[in-house]
């Protein structure tokens, strides 16, 4: 949409009647208007309608609250009369009615529906006489209350009107009383008292003000407000601050930025993600400065990354959408690293303040103390998320403090400061690093308690300029490096017991800022500190192994170990020895195959039994992925000899499980059941329950190949909900693919949607090797082969939706599919299998072809295809079918399949 003036009224109804299908007649039977009235309105020969008339429109075309407001301001243009009255002398008796022009919306609101109705529900209740919207800057607060201020006037709640105060350019204090009374046509011509003459105006009226941009003179704007509350019981005011007003009657609402897109979820279509509110600002306000822009598929991803890392802030995403006319969107991407100079325009009629996000922000850090500025320009190190303990550590080294000090006692002396920080606007709360797990938070607040802030990248680029205009960067930069060197270190060993959900959950959260410190430290020429970077690398090599990181995981450990190659031998081996599997999983086979052949012998000459039996275990997963089985067989018993002296259940559970997948390999069934269940029962005792979920969907795969099929079926069900509990992608795409191959058994359709979360979870974690390990992937193969055969059938469309699913909507279709496979085999016969006997008596009871039919009928083909892959007729087709339901006591499709499933025939 371009920037333009309200629609004309008529226009507007004439659109929206359109939109709605509805005739003259139709509406006017809806709304309890005259056909003559309405068409007198689409006509223009009447152009301002009553209130009553427009609520009635409104109403009878549904038009929900950004609608109503785009309606109201083309019914009134100038919102209200100017009419100035004269102020009565001396007894201060009331004025007569006036309503004062509210100024126009520059351009349309997007997607505050649900801001908007609060406000109202809010304004209009009982009580309420104070409410401030409260946000950072940017985050269009001024907008959202004017165009409140329309849909609170039209509601006819305020019959006085509307009264708008604008306080952004009122720096001294003094001046706020004389602003107030200008706006309400008040001359101060000394005499009684502004504030009193002030209280006469509003004493007798129900009217509501509006007062914009209270923050800078916040300490002399408060006690006006109260005493104006007080003496007049009619006026209620809204109010818009970074910081509250902190008045007993006051009532807040924080203004979040626009939602953007997940970042831990596939791409959804085109047409949904321009529906995300944050892209459908960026693509509206494009198109006012290009009438031509148009997103395509293509550009989804940069579009994104665009519009996250400018954190839905409807001021930035304004600037950014104002240089697509000079420059491309990858181009605008790849310079936001210099936003606080990209992004600014040169807009007339725009405030100062919001003309560039660097004077939008300097606003704020002016209000500061110096303690509190000092605490701010802090943030500019982190990454996203800003705990407690963390910011102490870096707010105490730039003051001086030693390291104990900052991370011990300043923690304390640093928490008023950020709750000031944060009342501010300029941090928010923590929000969830995992937003698809929404049934969990409140789970993960108690297990991880720290107090936590979540700071929008905006800001963080102009702490981090302060930082370094003030020599403070790199001693900010040291601090932050050294906490998450510590927090990393302390959190790997506790990553393989009983305690690693609390631990995998707290990296996740921290991961930004675990990026961010090891970025810093690899990119310092000084060898000492990209040695601190291969061990933070070290540290969180199990984490990018083990929560599905593979191919950031292994970047992050090939440039650490190539930018530290005299670093302390024991410090590589232990990245090394990280490094292996993320290697051997991304099948990078020469690298795998040279990492962790430098790990053991580093390992043997340092004496280390630990490092070594690890190294031999990785060194025979790689083997096993590349086919070289019989070496794959000689590295892993000498792995278990290893871990067997050592005494070590982790290390005996990730050897048999690794057993498993070799046993797998070479065909032998029963011998990987029997070290999956090995595995587990190691495990069990070491309290890993995240590798335990793996062995569940390995183990229950392998006992569904052998028929063993409820067996199997809980097996899954247990590996599902460890990666539900876990929040674990990888783990949960394992599942979803062992789970796919019991949907395609009942259905084809669900089959395949399975298959299409299962994919899109490989992709993400690049750990697609290991998939091939999984027993029964043949029985997806003809699901695949279909797949590739139809194109863009109905069963494609199953497996892209499929894709796009978020994933812990996936795990709730895998295990509510699992549930009814197996609720289904329980109806068709009690017990968990068959014996060989009984499939042998079965499989004679069908011919040869009855068999090949009941296969294809197996893969969902109709009677039709059925015929054409096998040269039949479709009569004759259904003749073998109506034989095979007779004998297998079926009565549908389904139940055909499940039964012959159970028996062993397919």
């Amino acid at each position: 949409m371009s920037n333009r003036e309200p629609a004309p009224f008529g226009a507007l109804l004439l659109r929206y009647r359109a939109t709605a299908h509805l005739t003259q007649e139709q509406l006017a039977a809806r709304s309890g208007l005259s056909v003559d009235a309405i068409a007198a309105l689409e006509r223009g020969k009447r152009r301002t309608p009553r209130g009553a008339t427009i609520k009635l429109l409104a109403d009878a075309l549904e038009l929900d609250v950004a609608a109503r407001a785009e309606f109201l301001a083309a019914a009134r243009p100038t919102s209200m009369t100017t009419a100035t009255d004269a102020e009565e002398d001396g007894a201060g008796a009331r004025q007569s009615t006036r309503r004062w022009p509210l100024p126009p919306e520059p351009t349309p609101l997007v997607d505050r529906t649900s801001e908007l109705e609060t406000i109202l529900q809010r304004l209009t209740a009982e009580g309420v006489r104070l409410l401030t919207l409260v946000g950072p800057a940017g985050v269009g607060k001024t907008r959202l209350a004017l165009v409140a201020a329309q849909l609170a006037d039209d509601s006819e709640h305020f019959p006085d009107g509307i009264v708008f105060a604008d306080l952004s350019s009122v720096r001294d204090p003094n001046l706020v009383l004389t602003s107030l009374a200008n706006v309400v046509g008040l001359i101060d011509v000394g005499g009684r008292p502004v504030l009193e003459r002030l209280v006469d105006v509003f004493r007798d009226r129900k009217q509501l003000m509006v007062l914009d941009n209270v923050e800078q003179v916040l300490p002399a704007t408060a006690p006006i407000l109260a005493e104006l509350l007080s003496a007049c019981p009619g006026l209620t005011i809204l109010a818009t601050s970074r910081v509250p007003l902190h008045l007993r009657l006051e009532q807040t609402l924080r203004v979040p930025p626009l939602p953007i897109p997940d970042s831990t979820q596939p791409y959804p279509s085109l047409n949904e993600f321009v529906a995300i509110p944050s892209v459908t600002l960026f693509v509206q306000r494009a198109q006012a400065r290009e009438v031509d822009f148009a997103l395509s598929e293509l550009q989804i991803p940069v579009v994104a990354r665009l519009v996250t890392q400018l954190d839905g802030l409807p001021l930035a995403l304004e600037m950014a959408a104002a240089r697509t006319g000079t420059l491309s969107l990858p181009a605008i991407a790849r310079r936001l690293g210099d936003r606080l100079r990209l992004l600014h325009w040169e807009a007339a009629d725009a405030p100062e303040r919001q003309r560039s996000l660097e004077a939008a922000l300097g606003w704020s850090y002016d209000l500061l103390g110096e303690d509190e500025r000092r605490l701010f320009r802090c943030l500019g190190v982190f990454a996203g998320r800003v705990s407690l303990d963390a910011i102490a550590a870096v707010d105490g080294a730039v003051v001086g403090e030693n390291a104990e000090m900052a991370g011990r006692g300043n923690a304390r002396q640093t928490l008023d400061g950020l709750l000031s920080l944060a009342e501010q606007s300029l941090i928010l709360p923590a929000r969830p690093a995992m937003s698809d797990w929404q049934e969990d938070e409140a789970e993960d607040e108690n297990e991880n308690p720290e107090l936590g802030f979540h700071m929008l990248e905006t800001v963080r680029t102009y702490a981090a300029d302060l930082l370094a205009a003030g020599g403070e960067l790199d001693t900010a930069r040291w601090a932050h490096a050294q906490y998450f060197l510590a927090l990393a270190e302390r959190a790997a060993p506790l990553l393989r017991g009983s305690d690693q959900r609390a631990w995998f959950l707290r990296l996740e959260r921290e991961h930004d800022n675990l990026r961010a410190a090891l970025r810093w430290l690899l990119d310092q020429e000084d060898g000492a500190e990209r040695e601190v970077g291969l061990r933070l690398a070290a540290a969180l090599g199990f984490f990018w192994w083990r929560r599905g990181y593979h191919a950031e995981g292994r970047r992050w450990l090939a440039e650490a170990l190539a930018r530290a190659p005299e670093a302390n031998p024991d410090v590589r081996l232990r990245a090394l020895v990280a490094a292996g599997p993320g290697f051997a999983l991304q099948g990078v086979v020469e690298s795998a195959q040279a990492v962790l052949q430098e790990a053991l012998a580093l390992a043997e000459q340092r004496q280390n039994a630990s490092a070594t039996a690890e190294a031999l275990a990785y060194l025979g997963l790689r083997a096993v992925l590349t086919g070289e089985l019989a070496e794959a067989t000689g590295l892993l018993r000498e792995a278990l000899r290893h871990w067997e002296a050592l005494g070590d259940p982790y290390g005996l559970g990730l050897t048999f499980y690794f057993l498993g997948h070799l046993a797998v390999a070479t065909g032998d069934a029963a011998d990987a059941g029997a070290y999956y269940r090995d595995a587990l029962r190691w495990l069990g005792t070491s309290g890993d329950a995240h590798l335990a979920g793996f062995v569940h969907c390995y183990l229950g795969a392998t006992e569904g190949a052998r028929g063993e099929r409820l067996e199997a079926i809980a097996n899954v069900q247990a590996g599902l909900r460890v990666g539900v509990a876990l929040h674990d992608r990888w783990l949960l795409g394992v599942g979803a693919h062992a789970a796919a191959i019991f949907g395609a058994w009942v259905d084809p359709a669900t089959g395949a949607r399975l298959l299409g979360a299962a994919d899109a979870m490989a992709q993400a974690t690049g750990a697609t090797l290991v998939w091939k390990q999984l027993p029964g992937r043949s029985d997806v193969a003809g699901l695949r082969e279909r797949l590739a055969r139809e194109g863009e059938g109905e069963l494609a469309a199953e497996y892209r939706a499929g894709r796009s699913l978020r994933f812990g909507d996936a795990a709730a279709l895998a295990l509510t599919v699992l549930e009814d496979v197996a609720r289904t085999l329980v109806q068709i016969e009690p017990g968990s299998g068959t014996t060989p006997e009984a499939r042998h008596e079965s499989k004679s009871l069908l011919s040869a072809r009855e068999q090949e039919v009941l296969r294809l009928v197996a893969e969902g083909l109709s009677s039709k295809a059925i015929g054409q892959r096998l040269f039949l007729s479709p009569s004759t087709v259904n003749q073998h079918i109506k034989s095979i339901f007779n004998k297998l006591g079926a009565d549908t499709r389904a139940q055909a399949v499940a039964l012959a499933a159970q028996r062993g025939l397919l």
